[in-house]
């Protein structure tokens, strides 16, 4: 059986990833989830090396560059630039079509001053306590970061999602989550961390509502895994008025 490890560094905020063994079938799911791991740490980019110590058993596995790219577009919206460092590596990615959708270049120097620019956006973290109030200080930190940053029109609506996702911690992880809200010119995201890695439970007999009302408010939802093993699941709300 294959391996493939994903070695990583951090440059002024921006984590450098180098893949080392080969890409296959095997070893897909494992380079997939190191990266979003990476991702849900929310650096200002993250950079990957492909360098001599790394192979694809074929130009079609690279596709999980791709995935990667479309799931931490819309949260954590990191960008994710791959820089090839053989000759080989740069066909290839070009060939496959990875270079269509995912930022690609050769020196990665000048890709590191270019990834360290900070984006322009607004955040704010907050552990909360494993425990029903949580979600009522999310609440209230949620209509503090809406009101520093302007947003009266997603008041409601955040506040209305922010509860879904502390209460589903708190009541299925048995942990203590960790809220970050953050504004960026694509929206609004809401972002919880809790120590289980599992799915969250979309709906239970004690929750009527359920993640389905996030769905239902939010442009775009979804999970992934988090740095430390747990999982961070994610809400992104449209600045301008739903369609």
């Amino acid at each position: 059986m294959t391996e493939i490890c994903v070695r990583t560094s951090e440059l002024a905020g921006v984590v450098v990833a180098t893949p080392v063994g080969r890409l296959d079938l095997s070893t897909y799911a494992a380079l997939r989830d190191g990266l979003l791991k990476q991702a849900a740490a929310v650096p200002l980019a993250i950079v990957v090396r492909l360098g001599p110590d790394f192979e694809s058993a074929s130009r079609a596995m690279l596709a999980v560059f791709t995935t990667v790219w479309m799931r931490i577009s819309q949260w954590p919206g990191v960008p994710l630039v791959l820089v090839a460092e053989t000759e080989e590596h740069h066909s290839d990615l070009r060939r496959s079509g990875v270079t269509r959708h995912v930022a690609t270049a050769t020196d990665l120097e000048a890709t590191l001053d270019r990834a360290e620019q900070p984006p322009l956006r607004r955040y704010r973290r907050l552990t909360l306590p494993k425990s029903l109030v949580a979600a009522l200080i999310a609440r209230e930190e949620v209509r503090v970061a809406c009101a520093e940053w302007e947003l009266p029109g997603l008041v409601d609506d955040a506040l209305l999602v922010v509860s879904e996702l502390v209460e589903n911690a708190v009541r299925h992880s048995g942990s203590e989550p960790a809220l970050r809200i953050e504004l960026r010119a694509s929206g609004l995201s809401l972002a919880v961390r809790d120590d289980n890695p599992e799915p969250p439970v979309t709906r239970s007999a004690a929750q009527h509502r359920g993640l389905d009302l996030v769905g239902r408010t939010s442009v775009a939802w979804g999970t992934m895994p988090s740095y430390d093993g747990g999982k961070v699941v994610w809400a992104v709300l449209a600045l301008g008025p739903r369609r």
